[in-house]
């Protein structure tokens, strides 16, 4: 199953989807309400409304399933298969949006609320946030975002900006995700990743409320480049607690976790890396 994001609409996923080899998969997309041919579709536009219809397309199809979601869709997709632990095979978040919401002040947001309808503001925003995507697939996603209504985009905006009260904790899903946990263990990791960098120069850096987000850049593999973000979160004492480190391009993010795999060889399970 595959959740749109922002603007987006569920023929995002065709040429993903076009991509997809392993015999029998079946495919679902949907379009959100307020997106793509629901765009007449009246309020609310939330996470629990976007959830609950997600949802009774799962059911429905009475299958186990994995969700991909992406922007916006991440949070729809986590709460989908928290909801249905007996039949939700995979979570995939891809440039997700943190279910606690993003918490950006009014002046930043109003530049994405006052997007409906405003064809060359969404054809700014998408090439600077997409900067590889092709002009087809550019003016493509412009013709379907300015179909949205303005209040819409608003809500949507908003929405993905105040989060899910779920956010407030530690995710529900209990799937097949593994998160490395205590001192020394991620010790291990960081001291094995440190090697296989070989240059790495922090670019951006910013703190809200509890977290830090450093923006950094790096090579590796013969010179390799490597985009990333690390998200620190600190305790009241002011002791790191989490660390999130994201990678990109996805290439790279999997020649990446299986090389770690390789150099941490009998010091954590192997099930932590990718091995394809």
């Amino acid at each position: 199953m595959f959740v749109h994001g922002f603007l987006d609409d569920q023929y995002v996923w065709d040429r993903l989807i076009g991509e997809l080899t392993t015999p029998g998969i079946e495919c679902v997309t949907l379009d959100l309400a307020g997106s793509g041919d629901r765009t007449q579709a009246s309020g609310p536009f939330t996470y629990d409304r976007f959830a609950d219809e997600v949802g009774a397309v799962a059911d429905a199809l009475g299958k186990p399933f994995v969700i991909v979601g992406q922007s916006l869709g991440s949070a729809v997709a986590e709460l989908v298969a928290a909801q249905r632990p007996d039949r939700a095979l995979g979570l995939v978040l891809v440039t997700p949006v943190p279910l606690a919401g993003t918490r950006q002040p009014d002046e930043v947001m109003d530049a994405f609320r006052s997007l409906g309808g405003d064809g060359d503001a969404q054809r700014a925003v998408r090439t600077q946030l997409s900067a590889a995507l092709a002009e087809a697939d550019l003016d493509r996603l412009v013709v379907s975002g300015t179909r949205m209504r303005p209040e819409t985009v608003r809500e949507a905006a908003d929405c993905w900006n105040n989060g899910h009260p779920a956010g407030e904790q530690p995710s529900r899903y209990a799937g097949p995700v593994r998160t490395v946990e205590g001192r020394d263990q991620v010790k291990n990791v960081m001291a094995a990743a440190s090697t296989i960098y070989e240059s790495l120069v922090f670019t951006q850096a910013t703190v809200s409320g509890e977290r830090s987000y450093l923006e950094w850049r790096a090579t590796a593999f013969g010179g390799t480049q490597i985009d990333g973000v690390t998200i620190l979160t600190k305790n009241a004492d002011g002791q790191i607690v989490r660390a999130a480190i994201h990678h990109r391009p996805l290439g790279v993010v999997h020649r990446f976790s299986a090389e770690l795999g390789r150099r941490l060889n009998g010091v954590l399970d192997a099930e932590y890396f990718h091995r394809g």
